[in-house]
């Protein structure tokens, strides 16, 4: 059954779930959509796993330095928030 023919078969449908069978239907149209405007990512998968890994080690290091008993300055709280920042793209970016 697509997604057409279910609205327009939907007199036929119990009315105790009209509500439900509407909204799948709407969500179906919805992700058929999504994937038909989707949009090339911008990185490869070897691009993004290259730069989550550099990020990850930036953290990382950052990590060793405080526990070796290392201070935290400013620019260091603040790289280490924009490598965060990055990774969160990255992931946005993929699609994941």
């Amino acid at each position: 059954m697509t997604a057409d023919h279910a609205d327009l078969a939907l007199h036929e449908v119990d009315p105790e779930r009209r509500a439900a069978v509407a909204l799948d239907a709407s969500i179906v149209r919805r992700r058929q959509w999504d994937r038909e405007h989707r949009r090339p990512p911008a990185l490869t998968a070897r691009e993004a796993l290259a730069a989550v890994r550099f990020e990850s080690l930036l953290i990382w290091a950052a990590w060793g330095h405080v526990l070796w008993g290392g201070t935290v300055t400013t620019e260091d709280r603040d790289r280490a928030n924009l490598a965060m920042q990055r990774i969160e793209q990255i992931f946005d970016e993929t699609g994941a």
